[in-house]
This record gives structure tokens, C-alpha cells and sequence, in this order.
């Protein structure tokens, strides 16, 4: 059993993408979850994914069930409001998939349409094992296999064991693999929105200082009248807006986005979670594994996080086809050197390159906003350099 055996911790979106894609190469595939699967269907996030995830989900084959419910992201635009303070009116840029011949960036997607999509299609396929309400609390790697023991008690063996269990993963602590950590006194609240005014398939960031304040737009029968909200701000003003009674906070979100909505009413539920860096120091050992958030995690700024992990699966799923083609094995160190190689400098100057635009949205140093706003209006003046730009963003 265990020559063709994949075993993996963890079934958040990370998790079910990289389940479907090894059950797809009619590998057994034991997936272990220690929460109830409820919780996923619960989630109001919304994810914004760009178009190397899109052409995985219709890899899989769930983009067709999918696409009812994706927003298309047409145009992305940077509102610098430091100028505004000055009146001098605040500085934008706007950034268009077109300028490097694409239709989109990508599209925003609520979490649960994804989950329950990819679980729908993993719960099909006879190759694919879920431990549900179990989770792995041991695993002995050996030359030939991997063991591992769940708190269940199950005992299973197979060539490789992922971790997808998110920043705070058991297998790491396990593997003692220690990470560079950097916190900022941050949170990130999201939300959903109605507002007056159309969005016209546009995201709008607005920077001033504490973070960046996103609204991304969704999909709905309400003629673009609704979006996803993501405010990043210090701990303080964060929770000080948590607490708000509704119609405080609809004023404050109106007037934090300056009106280019028009009137943001709340429409669902507050969620706020820690916003923090961070990067393991390896994220690979003994025919064991560590991707998505299990390997580094990164502020929401970019939509990088969920899509930086999206790339670590492409890539991992690559060299094991490429070794399954060739009947090798696919937990040898010499597949899993070659996945660390590449992926551990471009993870790792994704984290650092997205800690930096943090540390930049929410400056309140006046130097560095006059530089902020300045190379806003540079990037005005350089097509090749907005092009450029974009292209980095979407990897």
C-alpha cells in the first residue's frame, strides 16, 4: 500500500487542491482534518484568485461549477490618500489586465464555493480517503516509507506526507523546523459589503496609513453592487471598529473608503485574524513536505498568500507527475531537494517583497508616504514599468 500512498494533514483550500491533483494520477490519497468539515461552508471570505489557480481548478475539472459564482477582476486601482490630507487631492493608479493581453486578472471567489466544489469532487473519486475528526499526531520517516499515527489511532504508511495544516503546523514543530517570524501590531478585518455605486469589475486599495483598506467586488445578482472588504489597520482601530454598532460602522467604512462607492452598508459578519510574516527555515525532510501556509504565511496585501501557495502545489504536483511517468519515487530526497531548490528563494522573496508593501501601506513616517506618492505618479508616466509591475503581481 504504501508504494503508492500519499498522506496529507490539513484540508483547507491548500489541502483539497493538492488532494485532487495527486487523486488524479489514481494515487491513494489519505487526507487527515481534525476540524469539523461544517466549518468550511461557514467561511464569508472570499479569495481573490488569480489565473494560474483558475487553470487548476479546470485542471481538476471544477471550474465549470465554479464560474457561476467567480467575479471577474478587470481593473485593479492604488488611491494614495496622503496627498488627499494636503488638499492636494489623492493620488491613483489604475492598473489593466489588458496592458499585458489578458482578460482578467483573475476572479474573486467565496471560500465555501471552493471548498464544497473540490470536496464534491474528491468525494467521488474511490482513490481518495478522508479522516475526518482525526488529525496526525506522529510520523517515522525510513528509506523506503513514511509511518504515521493518528490521534484515532490509525496507523498508515505511504511514499510521502504533505503538510497543509496552516502557520501553526504539528508536522513542523515535529520535524523541528523553526521560522523567521515578523509581526506588525496588525490586523486584518474582512467583511461584505453593499454599496451605491456599480464597481465596474474594479478593486480599489486605499492607502493612508495603519494598512491598506481593499474592496474587492462579488459577484451577486445586485448589479455589481456588492464587494468583499479587507481592512488592514493597527490592533487598535481594528477592534475599536469591530465593536461598533452597525450603523457606526457603515458610516465609518464609508467614509474610510471616501465615498467611491457611494454608501457601504454591512452585509455579513465580521472576521479579523493577526496579520504576521512568516518563513520556514526549510521546507523539506525525510519524505515529508511543507507548503501553503505550513511554509510561510504573508499579510493579505496582493491577494499573494492563498495564490503564492496555489504555486507551491503546481510545482510539487509537476515533479511527482514527472516521477510517477517515470517510476520513481516520488517521497526520495532527490524530488524533494529539487522542489526546495526552486521554491524556497521564490516563496522566500515573495514574503519578504510582500513584508516590505506592508510596511510601506502603513507608514506613518512622512518621508516615506511623500516617496509612496510619488512613485504613484511615476508609474502614471511609465507604461513599461506598470506593465512590469503587473506581471510580477501575478508571478
Amino acid at each position: 500500500m504504501s508504494s503508492n500512498t500519499v498522506i496529507i494533514s490539513g484540508l483547507g483550500i491548500s489541502g483539497l487542491i493538492t488532494a485532487s491533483l495527486f487523486c488524479k494520477e489514481k494515487l491513494q490519497v489519505h487526507c487527515f482534518e481534525p476540524d469539523d468539515f461544517s466549518k468550511l461552508f461557514e467561511d464569508q471570505r472570499t479569495t481573490a484568485f488569480l489565473n494560474p489557480a483558475i487553470n487548476v481548478f479546470k485542471e481538476i475539472g471544477v471550474w465549470e461549477n465554479i464560474k457561476p459564482f467567480a467575479q471577474p477582476l478587470k481593473e485593479m486601482e492604488i488611491i494614495d490618500v496622503a496627498g488627499f490630507k494636503k488638499n492636494q487631492g489623492p493620488t491613483s493608479v489604475i492598473f489593466d489586465p489588458n496592458e499585458i493581453n489578458l482578460e482578467s486578472f483573475g476572479y474573486n471567489i467565496p471560500n465555501k464555493i471552493v471548498s464544497s466544489n473540490l470536496l464534491d469532487f474528491l468525494t467521488e473519486k474511490k482513490n481518495f480517503v478522508l479522516h475526518n475528526g482525526d488529525s496526525l499526531v506522529d510520523h517515522y520517516a525510513f528509506d523506503q516509507n513514511i509511518r504515521v499515527k493518528s490521534a484515532k489511532g490509525k496507523v498508515l504508511e505511504g511514499q510521502l506526507l504533505i503538510s497543509c495544516e496552516g502557520r501553526d503546523s504539528a508536522i513542523r514543530k515535529r520535524e523541528k523546523i523553526s521560522s523567521f517570524k515578523a509581526s506588525y501590531n496588525q490586523l486584518a478585518m474582512v467583511f461584505q459589503v453593499s454599496h451605491s455605486e456599480n464597481h465596474k469589475d474594479r478593486t480599489s486599495e486605499i492607502l493612508d496609513t495603519g494598512g491598506p483598506f481593499t474592496i474587492i467586488p462579488l459577484r451577486s445578482s445586485a448589479n455589481q453592487l456588492k464587494s468583499t472588504v479587507v481592512w488592514m489597520d493597527t490592533s487598535e482601530v481594528i477592534n475599536e471598529a469591530f465593536n461598533l454598532r452597525k450603523t457606526e460602522f457603515n458610516a465609518l467604512i464609508t467614509k474610510k473608503s471616501m465615498n467611491i462607492r457611494g454608501q457601504l452598508k454591512l452585509t455579513s459578519r465580521k472576521q479579523k485574524w493577526p496579520v504576521f510574516s512568516q518563513i520556514t527555515k526549510a521546507l523539506v525532510s525525510k519524505r515529508t513536505i511543507l507548503i501553503a501556509e505550513s511554509a510561510h504565511v504573508m499579510p493579505p496585501t496582493g491577494a499573494q498568500g492563498l495564490n503564492t501557495s496555489v504555486e507551491d502545489i503546481i510545482y510539487l504536483y509537476q515533479i511527482c507527475k514527472k516521477a510517477l511517468r517515470s517510476n520513481k519515487d516520488i517521497g526520495a530526497d532527490k524530488v524533494l531537494r529539487q522542489y526546495s531548490l526552486v521554491r524556497f528563494p521564490l516563496t522566500g522573496g515573495k514574503v519578504f517583497g510582500v513584508h516590505l508593501l506592508n510596511k510601506i501601506s502603513m507608514t506613518k513616517n512622512r518621508f516615506l508616504k511623500t516617496a509612496r506618492n510619488n512613485f504613484l505618479k511615476h508609474l502614471n508616466k511609465s507604461p513599461s514599468l506598470k506593465r512590469t509591475l503587473i506581471k510580477v503581481g501575478l508571478g
